[in-house]
C-alpha cells in the first residue's frame, strides 16, 4: 500500500468513527447529520484527497452503510 492509500484509509476511517452512528431517517437531527456528513466527505474526498479514485469509491461506499443503518434504524425506510 502506498504512503497515499494508506492516508485515504486512515482518513476513510476517522469518517466513519465521527458519521458511523446516524440518527434514524426522518427524526430530529437527521437533516443536520447528513449536511455535516456530506460537507464533512466534500471536504476530505474532494478537497484533500482532490477526488482520488479510492478516496471516492470509499466516500460513497461509506455514505451508503451509514444510510443504510439510517433506514434500518428508522424500521426500514426506503
Amino acid at each position: 500500500m502506498t504512503n497515499e492509500e494508506n492516508e485515504i484509509m486512515k482518513d476513510i476511517y476517522f469518517f466513519l468513527r465521527d458519521h458511523g452512528d446516524p440518527p434514524p431517517i426522518n427524526t430530529d437531527g437527521c437533516e443536520e447529520f447528513w449536511f455535516r456528513a456530506g460537507q464533512d466527505l466534500v471536504d476530505m474526498v474532494g478537497k484533500k484527497w482532490d477526488n482520488h479514485p479510492l478516496a471516492k469509491k470509499l466516500g460513497l461506499a461509506l455514505i451508503v452503510y451509514i444510510e443504510n443503518k439510517s433506514k434500518d434504524m428508522a424500521g426500514g425506510v426506503k
